[in-house]
Order: C-alpha cells, then structure tokens, then sequence
C-alpha cells in the first residue's frame, strides 16, 4: 500500500512542478508580484515559434521523452530544466512526507490509510509546500538573481504555522523532534523551547546576514538573502538554520572554487546564493543530524 501512494504523490507531485515551473519561474517578471494574475491565464506554448502545446504534449516527463527534448512543430529544443523539475518536484512530493513521518515518529500506515489526526496531515502538507516553495525560489533566483517577498512571507507563516503544530500536540511525537539535529540541540542551543528557538534562529540568521550585507555594501550578499535568512530562522528554528548556513557557505565555496578554476565564472561576477541556502537547507533537514553526529564520533574517537 505504502509502495502504491508513494508513486500516487509522485505523479501528482511532478504534474505540480510541471504547474510551477510553466506558470511561476517561465512566466515571472520580476517588476510583478509573484501572483500576478496574467501568470495564470494563456496557454503553454513554444518560445521560438509560438505555437501552442496541446494537453497531450503536457503530460509531465513523458512528453519530453516522446518528443525527444524537441518542439513538435519547430524542432527548438526544449530546456532539460522542465523534465528536472517535474522529476523533482515528484521525489519531494512522494518523499518528504514519508521522510517527515518517520522522523518525527507519525506511522506511515496510519497516513495513507486516512486515519491519523489531522495536525498530522498538515505538518508534512507545510513541509512538503516549503520544499516545493525552495525550488521556485531556486530557479527564480538563478533566472533573475532575485527573491520574490512572497517567498519570505511564506516561509515566515508556514514556520510559525509548523511552530504551533508543534507546540498544541508535540507531546505525542518521539522525543526531539523539534529540531532536526534532534538531541544535539542541547549542546548547540541554550534556549529551551520550540518558540525560543524559532525566535532566536530569526535574530541570529537575519543579524549575521545583515551584517555581511553590511560589509559586502550589498555587493556579496543581496538584500533578498538577508530577508530569507529572517524567514528561515522562523522555519527552521535555532541551531537548524545554523548549521543550514554552515552547509550554504561550503556549497557556495566549493561552487565558486571549482567554477573559478574552470574559468566558467569571474571574481566580479555575480553568483545567486539563494541555492546554495536551499541545498544548506535540504541538507540540514536531512542529514542534519547524522552529520553532527559522525563529526562528534570522529573528534571523540582521537
């Protein structure tokens, strides 16, 4: 059963990145708001030559293959990008909920045979929103090396939303689970509290990320990356924003180092950081913990 609503959410999560890829990141104008209605209106169709897409040539990773990366009527090769982020979108979709209910100890089971609390339901709905809200924003930012507010809106809400889920009914979760670092929380964190936490990882971020704008005179960090280290402070709490962070810096350092050596980029050029902060997120989320862990393992074992 779980094998068979796993691939369900997948399909259904590459048909919605099919849908946010098409409307949000090809159609954004970044002098519009996000939900800009004329996103929503007009057919799909080609680039070059204008023609429209036709329903079956829309059917998520499978069309791509049919027509073999081409337009049906021009030959104009269409973007790897479309089949990636459907792909994607359908392994967050499927995936993160899964992931999600086994880390904070809801039964799977229980999930899909549609008995569990609703709270249940709407922790991992929230969680698998900001997974897909993080590609957007990635693709957006790499596109137009800007981040929509809408973004930092949402990812302050849907923290603050997870934060009260957490707090009304965490009592019937495993133990520290409101934190991904799950225990390590009591060495890297003096607040107690999913609420502190939340608070303090906002302060902490938004000030560190301010600071660098600060020194940068906004040329090494933009504005937009101060507002999402704010935002993201309030979603993933203190010391998890920490050490997403962490993992962003290392990202963007290794990125830079190798883009530069193979003479793909220049010291002035500009470089979007806001997906190396998704990936610094997606990799606190998952391997947060055992991370923290094998390092505290190999320090102890010298």
């Amino acid at each position: 059963m779980i094998i068979f609503f796993a691939c369900a959410l997948f399909l259904l999560g590459a048909a919605l990145g099919s849908f946010l890829n098409n409307v949000f990141v090809a159609r954004y104008d970044p002098a519009r708001p996000l939900f800009f209605t004329p996103h929503f209106t007009g057919r799909s169709h080609c680039m070059k030559c204008g023609k429209t897409i036709s329903a079956s040539s829309l059917v998520p990773i499978f069309s791509f293959l049919f027509l073999r990366g081409k337009c049906a009527r021009c030959k104009e090769k269409i973007s790897f990008q479309y089949p990636l982020v459907e792909i994607i979108s359908g392994f967050i979709v499927a995936g993160v909920p899964i992931f999600l209910a086994r880390f904070y100890g809801i039964s799977v089971e229980s999930l899909f045979s549609f008995s569990a609390p609703w709270w249940q339901y709407a922790l991992l709905s929230l969680w698998t929103a900001v997974f897909l809200a993080w590609l957007v924003m990635l693709l957006i930012d790499i596109k137009h090396y800007i981040i929509p507010d809408e973004f930092h809106i949402f990812f302050a809400l849907s923290g603050a939303a997870i934060a009260a889920i957490l707090v009304f009914y965490g009592d019937t979760l495993i133990p520290f689970r409101e934190s991904f670092v799950k225990n390590y929380t009591l060495i890297f964190s003096p607040f107690v509290g999913i609420v502190g936490g939340r608070i303090a990882g906002s302060l902490i971020a938004g000030t560190f990320f301010s600071a660098l704008f600060a020194a940068s005179k906004g040329r090494g960090m933009g504005m937009g990356d101060v507002k999402l280290a704010f935002s993201s402070g309030i979603l993933l709490g203190w010391p998890d924003v920490g050490v997403a962070i962490f993992f962003s810096f290392l990202f963007g350092g290794i990125w830079a180092a190798t883009a530069f050596f193979l003479r793909i980029k220049k010291m002035k050029d500009r470089v979007p950081f806001a997906p190396f902060l998704v990936l610094g997120f997606v990799a606190a989320v998952f391997f947060g913990h055992a991370i923290i862990e094998w390092y505290f393992s190999a320090l102890f074992s010298f």
